[in-house]
């Protein structure tokens, strides 16, 4: 389908499923032969249960009328128990970020506009600082902007996860 970009929006699918990475495969077929594209994809389930059961968090981008199409399409999928839908910005979410840094992070660096986001030194070594940042899905962002703009951060990786 073709959509202007003010018609687009961006969205979070919280899959149940059995059979993670048969699931996977089965939502990632479906989205594909929609022509949407997921933009991040995240698994979650007890260890003891991987590959088996658990959940699966997408977020991905397109107009209203083909996330309710989509939302029809991996609720009939059989490895599907249930769906979650949320619009990305639902304070439903959080949005997490393991963040490599070339200095120490102090308060100052982690508040936003309304709150600070959550910040949990994970690891020192001699190439950085590790660290954990989770807030709302707004809230990230234009902080982690300002930190690459500034240098501070070497490296990251995102994940949104539906609560």
């Amino acid at each position: 389908m073709t959509m202007n970009n003010a018609e687009m929006r961006r969205w979070v699918f919280r899959a149940h499923v059995v059979d993670r990475a048969g699931a996977l495969t089965s939502i990632a077929s479906a989205f594909s032969n929609e022509g949407i594209n997921i933009n991040t994809v995240v698994g979650h389930g007890l260890e003891k249960h991987a590959g088996m059961d658990g959940s699966v968090v997408m977020t991905f981008q397109c107009s209203e009328h083909e996330k309710d199409i989509m939302v029809r399409k991996v609720r009939r999928l059989s490895k599907v128990t249930k769906l979650e839908e949320h619009p990305y910005e639902s304070q439903n979410l959080r949005k997490s970020a393991i963040v490599t840094a070339t200095r120490r992070l102090a308060p100052r660096d982690v508040a936003g506009d309304q709150s600070f986001l959550t910040c949990e030194l994970v690891n020192t070594s001699p190439t950085g600082w590790t660290y954990f940042l989770a807030g709302s899905p707004r809230e990230p962002d234009p902080i982690l902007e300002k930190l690459e703009i500034d240098g501070v951060i070497k490296d990251i990786v995102y994940s949104v996860i539906g609560i």
